[in-house]
């Protein structure tokens, strides 16, 4: 049989695998239409479908050079159609995490040892995800290598392919009409689905109508890494008091975990301390996180400095002034070679060959941490750092912390997203009340050891999302729950009490050496400043940090910029905690400048504008 004759039916395959891509990204699909009028919501549902018909369209392209193969087309095109909707799958699971397609990134990522289990997804569960995946590829392709064969030679196949081509670019002209009534919000919802560009005639519209576009807010400028702070001679740091420190760093920990319910013991710690309320994390990803958190620097700089050669100031000046240096992740620093950037000139004392799942990681870290309490020299300050584990997904612990109850079983991590929000709260409350345990059991020897209470610094790397948005875990958006982070300081210098102002990671560095006695101007060293001293009306940047998705968080507004081609698209202003403002227009316009400043880009007055 000529395999052109396979054609016509292999058409009809591939959408029919199109039409199941809708499916996988239902979900996703469901989130973005919410926001829009019911008209809006109702039409790009039916634009979906075409979509979806456009994805059948170009994978049943992608298998036309098989015609080569001749007779063997009729089972290695469904076998290819079904290898290209496992990856749409994929894909739609990666989307409904991070908010954004599989990319470089993620391939990259992917690629690393380890990469797999450091998410939380278990070995055995990755492996049986492959089998089932494996079965089902196979069954697809032979009932595609029966349909074609069945339906060979009935129909013509280009009038059809040029029909759905027709439809989707109706669809996206039909996208950027509704955009042009429903502003950005409808653009992203319109470009949900994988190989849908983005296609607006705002102009056009405009001159046809008479009208104007929906007056999205906008700055059409990317944050700039701007010129860094130049660097400080870590010999010119002298610290007038030199007691032991404890950096203690808790993987995905958000605020509102920092309660007497579900950490007791630190927040009786911390009322002899300052609890800053307003604390945010630089990123929403751990690599981009650590950077702020020990350069100093807006996570949006990484690139720029890291790439320079530059090095965190506070580990050399630390050691001018006599400090024993030791620090412990059994969350993973592996990743974007953060052994050797953040902490290269450390290399030798860092220690992060721990294994089991995250709290018995945490255990082993606990007891190496002791043995170092116990060897380290009594007369000169020690610096520690431990980053904890347990509170990672899918948030481990053991029976003494199952306070919470019912809870999610960390089982099927896979499907977590569909797990009840409320068992997934609950679990990860539990692990972070063992995660407490554990920190009040270490400080207490410590105290032993050392004969007096260390300069304690508590805060998390980043937060974590429960569904409250559609996804789990973070490093998808600067939402609340994935930046606002609690941040304990306890210093015989600093007077207790909650301290409202907003702070950030850039502040930590600057706070340390600050409390230490050192006397430099922060600005020559950090973006940030001693959070003590930090000024009521300013604001925080956190991004993402490997997508251009950032957020400006003062104490009365947020305003969240989302990216669009290259650039900034509409502005989201709210309160800090993601509700809407009635005067928001106002406000932000009203706080551009300092807004500017913040941003540290060479923008002009001119960057401010509505959509045209």
């Amino acid at each position: 049989m000529p395999a052109r004759r396979l054609l016509r039916p292999a058409l009809i395959w591939a959408l029919l695998h199109g039409l199941l891509v809708v499916l996988f990204f239902a979900g996703a699909l469901q989130r973005a239409v919410e926001p829009l009028p019911a008209a809006t919501a109702g039409a790009l549902w039916g634009g979906f479908l075409v979509q979806g018909l456009f994805v059948g369209l170009v994978a049943f392209l992608a298998t036309l050079p098989l015609l080569l193969l001749g007779r063997r087309y009729a089972w290695t095109a469904p076998l290819l159609l079904g290898l290209i909707g496992l990856f749409f799958l994929l894909d739609s699971l990666v989307y409904d995490s991070l908010g954004f397609h599989v990319n470089g990134l993620v391939l990259q990522v992917a690629m690393q040892p380890g990469a797999l289990a450091e998410t939380g997804l278990p070995a055995g569960e990755v492996a049986l995800f492959a089998a089932l995946a494996a079965a089902a590829l196979a069954g697809d392709a032979w009932l595609g290598s029966r349909f074609l064969r069945r339906f060979a030679g009935k129909g013509r196949t280009w009038p059809l392919a040029l029909a759905v081509l027709l439809l989707w670019v109706g669809d996206r002209v039909a996208v950027a009409a509704l955009t042009f009534d429903g502003g950005q919000a409808v653009m992203a919802a319109g470009t949900t689905m994988p190989l849908q560009p983005p296609v607006r005639m705002n102009k056009i519209l405009a001159r046809v109508t008479g009208r104007k576009a929906v007056a999205d807010l906008k700055l059409d400028a990317l944050p700039q890494a701007g010129t860094p702070p130049g660097r400080l001679d870590p010999a010119a740091v002298r610290l007038t008091r030199r007691p032991d420190v404890i950096l203690l760093l808790i993987e995905s920990l958000r605020a509102d975990f920092f309660t007497p319910e579900v950490m007791p013991n630190l927040w009786r710690r911390a009322q002899e301390g300052a609890v800053f309320t307003r604390h945010h994390a630089s990123a929403s990803s751990t690599h981009f996180a650590l950077f702020s958190l020990f350069y100093g620097l807006d996570a949006q700089r990484r690139d720029a400095v890291i790439g320079a050669g530059r090095a965190p100031l506070l580990f050399p000046a630390l050691r001018q002034n006599g400090y024993q240096l030791a620090l412990l992740a059994a969350s993973s620093v592996d990743w974007m070679n953060l052994k050797e950037t953040v902490f290269r000139d450390v290399h030798d004392g860092l220690q992060t060959d721990f294994t089991g799942v995250g709290h018995e990681r945490d255990v082993q870290m606990i007891a190496r941490a002791e043995a170092i309490v116990a060897d380290a020299r009594k007369d000169d300050p020690l610096f520690l750092f431990l980053f904890f584990d347990g509170t990672h997904f899918n948030y481990t612990y053991p029976e003494r912390s199952a306070v919470f109850a019912p809870a999610w079983d960390g089982k099927g991590s896979i499907a977590a997203a569909r797990v009840d929000p409320a068992l997934l709260v609950a679990r990860a409350k539990n692990a972070a009340r063992e995660v407490d345990a554990k920190i009040e059991e270490f400080l207490a020897t410590w105290e032993r050891e050392r004969g007096s209470a260390p300069t304690l610094v508590v805060t998390g790397d980043h937060g974590e999302e429960f569904r409250e948005r559609g996804r789990v875990g973070h490093a998808s958006d600067v939402t609340r729950e994935q930046i606002h982070v609690p941040m304990i300081v306890i210093d015989e210098t600093l007077a207790p009490g909650r301290r409202d102002v907003v702070t950030g990671h850039v502040d930590v560095v600057p706070t340390l050496l600050a409390l230490l006695g050192d006397d430099h101007d922060p600005a020559l060293y950090a973006d940030g400043v001693p959070m003590h001293e930090a000024r009521a009306d300013r604001y925080v940047l956190a991004t993402v940090g490997w997508e251009p998705r950032f957020a400006l968080v003062g104490t009365e507004m947020k305003v969240r910029f989302l990216s669009q081609d290259g650039g900034f698209g509409s502005v989201q202003v709210t309160d800090p905690f993601d509700r809407p403002l009635p005067d928001a227009e106002a406000r932000f316009r009203a706080e551009a400048p300092r807004l500017l400043r913040t941003l540290r880009g060479q923008m002009g007055a001119g960057a401010l504008s509505t959509a045209e």
